[in-house]
C-alpha cells in the first residue's frame, strides 16, 4: 500500500501536479559555488509540534553557520533547512502530504529530521529510507517505528530516534513519578485525617479507600504510542499501591470531554494518570478546573509543556505535574539553560520535547565532522557506537543507541542484548545489579513490547531520563519549575536496572500539593 501511494505521487510530481514542500522562504538563495548540507524538517507545521521541530531546528543551523558551519574532511558546508509540512497532527490525515512534500525534496537534502503522529509518520517515513537518507525521528515514541530496524536492519538502518525514549520508557518514568508524588500524597491525606478526620472530606480518605490505597484513574489518547502506555499503567499501577478506577480514552484533537470527565469525576480519583500528545491536552486541563475534580495529574500532556498553558487555563493549570524536557531552569545538560532562555526570547514560548530537533541537527553534523563523510553507510555505525554517545545536547545528559541485539528469542518477535552490549552502556555492578537476559528484550512478548530497540535511544541516569514538571506560582506569576527526578537519599527500591533514581538535577525546586478540593478546611500548597 504504501510503494503504491509513493509511484501515484512520484507520477504526480513528475506531471507537475502535486505542489513541492514549502521551505518557508526563511533562507536567502545562496551561489551556486557554496557547500550545503541540506536537512528536511518534516512536521505538522501549523501545529505546535512542527513549529518546535522548526524552531530548534532553525537554532541549530544559526549556530553552527554563525561558527563557521561543518567542517567535513577539509571542505566547510553551511546548514540549510527546508521545510515539510505533513499536516500530521490532524486526525484522519493518512500520510498522503508528509510523502508528496518530502518526496518532492528528498532528492536534494542530506538529512531528515522530524516526524510526530506514528500513524503518519509511518508512511512517509519511507520516502526517506526509500532514497536511503538517515531520518532522526523527534516526537514519536512507539517502539513499533524502532522495531523494524531490528527485523529489517538493511532497509531501515537510516532510523534512528532522537526524542523521546520509547512509550515503555515515558510509563516508566511517568510511574516513578507517580510512586513519588502518589506516597507523599497519600501520607498527606492520612496524616491531616489523623490530626482531625473532619478536615478529609469522606470520598478521599485514606481510612475509607478500598485496602487503604489511592484510587487512580488512567486517562490517555486513543493513539497507537499510548496503546503499550495503558497496558503498562494498567498492570503497575496497582504493583505500586494504588486501586485503579478505569482506564478512559479519547481521540487526540478532541474538542469536548465533558461527558469523560464527568464520569471520572464520580469515581473519586486521587489522581488521574495521563497521556497527551495533541489539542486534547489543553482542553483536559480546563476541563478538570470548570468540573472542580480535586485529583492530583501525573503524567505525559505536551500541550501543557508550552508556556501559554498558564494563560489558556486562567491558571487552573496549577500543581499538574507532567513528564516534560525542558522544565525552567534545569540543568540537564550543560546547555540546556541557555538554550531555553534563548528559545523563550527568540520566539516568546516555552520549548517542548520535539524542540530537540536541536539536538539531532547537532549530533549528525558531529558525526560527519567526525567521520569526514556525508555517506550514510559511514555515518551509520559511526552513530551506533556508544564510545560516540553523543554529550553537546540539551535534553540528555547523553544521547547513545541500542544495538541490534546479539541474542534471537523468535525470529522476527523477540530478541535480547547481551551481557556484552549491555555492559558497553550500563556500569550494572555500580549500582548493585548483574545481568539477567529477561531484563535486556527487544520485540514482543505476548503482545508487550519489549523497549531494548535499536536506534531507539538508551534510557535511565546518565543518558535520557526526562524531568518531571509542575506548574506553580512564582513571585505571582504562572511557572514551569522541575520538581523531578528528585533526591530521596539511598534507597534500594529507587534503583532499577538502569540506574539509581535517587538523584536531581541542578534547578529542581520543591513540588506542592494541589488538594484543597480533597479537603474541609483552608490549605495552602506553597506552606
Amino acid at each position: 500500500m504504501k510503494k503504491t501511494l509513493f509511484l501515484i505521487i512520484a507520477a504526480l510530481l513528475v506531471l507537475g501536479l502535486v505542489l513541492p514542500g514549502c521551505n518557508g522562504g526563511e533562507q536567502e538563495e545562496e551561489e551556486e559555488e557554496e557547500n550545503f548540507i541540506t536537512i528536511a524538517v518534516a512536521g505538522p507545521m501549523t501545529d505546535l509540534q512542527g513549529q518546535n521541530h522548526w524552531d530548534g531546528a532553525t537554532m541549530a543551523a544559526d549556530e553552527i553557520n554563525a561558527a563557521g558551519g561543518v567542517d567535513v574532511d577539509g571542505t566547510m558546508y553551511d546548514i540549510k533547512l527546508v521545510k515539510v509540512e505533513t499536516k500530521e497532527a490532524t486526525e484522519g490525515e493518512d500520510g498522503s502530504t508528509g510523502t508528496a512534500n518530502l518526496l518532492a525534496v528528498i532528492d536534494d537534502v542530506d538529512f531528515v529530521i522530524g516526524g510526530f503522529r506514528t500513524e503518519v509518520l509511518s508512511v512517509y517515513r519511507d520516502v526517506a529510507i526509500d532514497a536511503q537518507k538517515i531520518f532522526m525521528n523527534c516526537g514519536a515514541a512507539t517502539g513499533s517505528l524502532q522495531f523494524s530496524v531490528v527485523t529489517d536492519y538493511d532497509t531501515y538502518k537510516y532510523w534512528f530516534k532522537s526524542t523521546p525514549y520509547n512509550e515503555t520508557f515515558l510509563v516508566k518514568s511517568c510511574l516513578k513519578m507517580t510512586a513519588t508524588i502518589g506516597s507523599i500524597l497519600k501520607a498527606t491525606l492520612a496524616g491531616t485525617e489523623t490530626a482531625n478526620a473532619a478536615y478529609v472530606k469522606d470520598d478521599f480518605k485514606v481510612s475509607l479507600a478500598e485496602g487503604g490505597k489511592l484510587r487512580a484513574h488512567i486517562m490517555m489518547e486513543d493513539a497507537a504510542w499510548c496503546a503499550g502506555m495503558v497496558l503498562a499503567a494498567q498492570a503497575y499501577l496497582p504493583l505500586l499501591g494504588y486501586t485503579v478506577t478505569g482506564t478512559t480514552l479519547v481521540s487526540p484533537t478532541a474538542a469536548d470531554i465533558t461527558t469523560e470527565m464527568n464520569a471520572i469525576k464520580a469515581l473519586n480519583p486521587h489522581m488521574i494518570f495521563t497521556s497527551f500528545s495533541g489539542s486534547v491536552g489543553a482542553v483536559y486541563s480546563t476541563t478538570k478546573a470548570d468540573l472542580g475534580i480535586p485529583a492530583v495529574t501525573v503524567g505525559i500532556n505536551v500541550p501543557a509543556q508550552q508556556l501559554i498553558h498558564w494563560d489558556n487555563t486562567d491558571g487552573a493549570c496549577e500543581g499538574e505535574i507532567l513528564l516534560d524536557t525542558y522544565p525552567v531552569g534545569i540543568v540537564t545538560t550543560p546547555k540546556t539553560v541557555a538554550f531555553f532562555n534563548e528559545y523563550l526570547d527568540r520566539f516568546d514560548r516555552y520549548p517542548v520535547y520535539t524542540a530537540a530537533t536541536y539536538d539531532a541537527i547537532l549530533s549528525v553534523t558531529l558525526a560527519m565532522e567526525e567521520t569526514g563523510s556525508l555517506d550514510p553507510e559511514v555515518l551509520i555505525p559511526w552513530l551506533e557506537d556508544p564510545d560516540n554517545a553523543f554529550t553537546g545536547g540539551t535534553g540528555a545528559v547523553k544521547t547513545a543507541y541500542y544495538p541490534m541485539p546479539d541474542i534471537t528469542i523468535e525470529d522476527g518477535q523477540l530478541y535480547a542484548l547481551s551481557a556484552a552490549q549491555v555492559a558497553e552502556l550500563y556500569d550494572l555492578a555500580s549500582y548493585g545489579k548483574t545481568y539477567n537476559q529477561a531484563e535486556w528484550q527487544c520485540g514482543f512478548l505476548s503482545g508487550v513490547q519489549q523497549p531494548h530497540i535499536a536506534h531507539d535511544t538508551v534510557y535511565g541516569p546518565g543518558y535520557q531520563t526526562g524531568a518531571g514538571s509542575q506548574w506553580q506560582l512564582v513571585d505571582g506569576e504562572g511557572v514551569k519549575v522541575g520538581i523531578w527526578p528528585i533526591n530521596l537519599g539511598p534507597n534500594p527500591a529507587l534503583v532499577d536496572q538502569y540506574g539509581d533514581w535517587s538523584f536531581q538535577y541542578d534547578g529542581t525546586t520543591k513540588y506542592i500539593l494541589t488538594i484543597g478540593n480533597m479537603l474541609n478546611i483552608p490549605w495552602d500548597p506553597y506552606a
